[in-house]
């Protein structure tokens, strides 16, 4: 594992050092490579993270593929980028944030994988580009305001998420993934790499479930090419670790295999559905259980990691899962992405069913409109289908922040009047992905894992996007033609078994817990320069009598706690980031 940092222009040498200690790599001593006025740090595999060859000089954190699927090191980047230039990005493949800074253009070039597994910001100015995997490093420098991005802020508190190409900072922009930034004399120019979505046609011919399944065990096998390591899987009770954990144990058959999964109790269908994998495929695996009293704990230590919170419940639990695992094995798998790459998610089946029945879009657009705006839908038809499934009472609409009210939310029920809108879909998810998946890098990081993602991998993407919708899903199912590939190494029971989202139950405990966070951290007469959670909305959310709270309120107060605790950390404590002691920030108690 490794992590980087650095500028170029108008700034003091010296700030290297202050960004480096920013940076969460456990035990390991920032390597500073400097040409003129640009300096390069990185933390972690140093002798094949960094490389200086001529006027080109190179910094990557990750783990690089070549087109055939063996490991890349800077060295091959290096060369590769001085054959090439920028277009030798559309062939490599892996989970990667690289830097390059051609002296010959006078140009600096951040490049990302294609779903931003490895995370990577910068910021730039007059004379002057930094950039880092972490963006706390940036918070070193001076010339960055803490101004937030109160707009990217709202739109978390409506879908758990900023928006593509935005933080919670004004000055701090994530490199968009599957793109590569170039910062010169002459602006920014942003150049997307492969695949590209816009290069494809709408699919028509299916997909063979062998071939499916071809793809994802080559992709499994180029992340394993190390046998001296220690392997292990993040298990869910779902298909999509369950068909890589039996990869894995296919191309390390005599290796011992670790599997973890994380929960609140042995009622809880992921620990559930896990042992009966783990059991089957006869891995040594290991639960881990979370239950909501933790969250005071490990909340702000997620979100410290994290920067920008995002991911309800599941990320807190990823956190626990990623501190049990370190010690116990060196590379931690995951089976994220796999829904987005083959229709897993409710918005497919959202989509699906906008599309597919008569009426259905009107109405789930008229559902989803209520639940944003907390008042009842307009139509009786749809206020029927709220009374009978939610009661008769609106549901709560989400925190603003007090300033700005705008919002960057799109629906994707626009799709539903397209040809193929579940390609649409995935096209729109190649083009502008979010933060979320180097948020689980960064969890993986700051305890020292290696983190794969194999259905991140360039070639799944290929293949995803070539796969026509009646594949994906259907009237009974979704993930059709992934569950169909499972079924070659895997028996029915699992790859049929349903998919659970990982939560708490929202019980009396995670009442009083919620009631706990919003009491020590919502302050109405906290003064601060910038005020990041509407104090009113809270209030207005929080329980009048001893009741349990609804699933839609646990969203909206989870979102109102994290974004509380994100500006206690890095707004409110924005002095200390500027200060030789930065490294002993951490996260704030509760």
């Amino acid at each position: 594992m490794s992590a980087i940092c650095g500028f170029v222009g108008d700034l003091d040498g010296s700030l290297i050092v202050r960004m480096g200690r920013l940076l969460q790599q456990p035990g390991a001593e920032l390597q500073v490579v400097r040409h003129g006025s640009v300096h390069f740090g990185i933390q972690g595999s140093s002798e094949i993270g960094v490389q200086h060859l001529g006027d080109t000089l190179v910094a990557c954190a990750g783990y690089m593929l070549t087109a055939s699927g063996l490991p890349a090191s800077a060295r091959d980047i290096a060369d590769g980028y001085r054959r090439q230039g920028v277009q030798f990005f559309d062939d490599l493949d892996g989970h990667y944030s690289i830097a390059i800074w051609d002296a010959s253009l006078g140009t600096l070039l951040l490049a990302r994988d294609p779903f931003g597994v490895m995370p990577l910001a910068f910021a730039h100015g007059e004379n002057w580009s930094a950039f880092a995997t972490e963006y706390k490093a940036l918070l070193a420098l001076s010339q960055i305001t803490s101004e937030p991005d109160l707009p990217a802020i709202n739109t978390f508190f409506y879908n758990g998420w900023a928006p593509p190409g935005r933080t919670f900072f004004k000055d701090i922009r994530p490199v968009l993934p599957g793109s590569a930034v170039m910062v010169g004399v002459k602006g920014l120019k942003v150049v997307r790499t492969k695949p590209r979505a816009y290069d494809y046609d709408e699919p028509r011919n299916p997909a063979k479930p062998r071939d499916v399944l071809g793809v994802i065990e080559k992709s499994v096998n180029s992340y394993a090419y190390d046998a001296t390591l220690r392997y292990g899987v993040s298990l869910s009770g779902g298909v999509d670790s369950a068909l890589i954990t039996a990869l894995l144990r296919k191309r390390l058959p005599e290796k011992k295999l670790w599997t973890f999964t994380v929960g609140y109790g042995d009622s809880d269908p992921d620990i559930i559905g896990a042992r009966q994998t783990s059991s089957l495929l006869e891995t040594s695996h290991r639960e881990f259980i979370v239950r909501p009293r933790d969250l005071i704990e490990i909340l702000p230590s997620t979100v410290w990691c994290l920067e920008d919170p995002g991911g309800y419940d599941a990320f807190a639990h990823l956190y626990a899962l990623a501190r049990g695992v370190a010690g116990r094995a060196d590379v931690l798998f995951s089976g994220n992405i796999c829904d987005t790459l083959f229709g897993g998610m409710p918005e497919h089946r959202r989509l699906w069913l906008g599309t597919h029945l008569s009426g259905a879009k009107k109405i789930l657009s008229e559902l989803r409109s209520a639940e944003l705006s907390g008042t009842l839908p307009a139509s009786w038809p749809t206020r029927a289908i709220w009374y009978a499934t939610r009661g008769r009472n609106p549901a709560p609409a989400p925190c603003s922040t007090p300033v700005e009210g705008s919002r960057l939310v799109a629906d994707q029920l626009e799709l539903a009047d397209r040809h193929s809108p579940l390609f649409q879909m995935l096209c729109s998810a190649v083009m502008s992905w979010d933060n979320r998946m180097g948020a689980q890098e960064a969890l993986a990081a700051e305890f020292g894992l290696k983190f794969r993602m194999p259905y991140a991998n360039k070639h799944l993407i290929d293949l995803a996007l070539r796969i026509p919708d009646a594949q994906k899903v259907g009237p009974r199912q979704v993930k059709v033609i992934l569950r169909r590939a499972a079924e070659l190494v895997l028996p029915r029971a699992i790859t049929h078994r349903k998919k659970y989202i990982q939560q708490f139950p929202y019980d009396s405990e995670m009442a009083d817990v919620i009631d706990h966070l919003c009491s020590r951290l919502i302050n109405p007469h906290r003064s601060r320069r910038f005020t990041i959670v509407n104090n009113a909305d809270v209030r207005r959310l929080l329980r009048r009598r001893a009741r349990t709270y609804k699933d839609i309120e646990v969203r909206w107060l989870w979102n109102a706690i994290t974004a509380e605790i994100w500006a206690q950390q890095f707004i409110d404590r924005r002095e200390a980031f500027l200060s030789d002691k930065c490294g002993d920030i951490g996260p704030i108690s509760i």
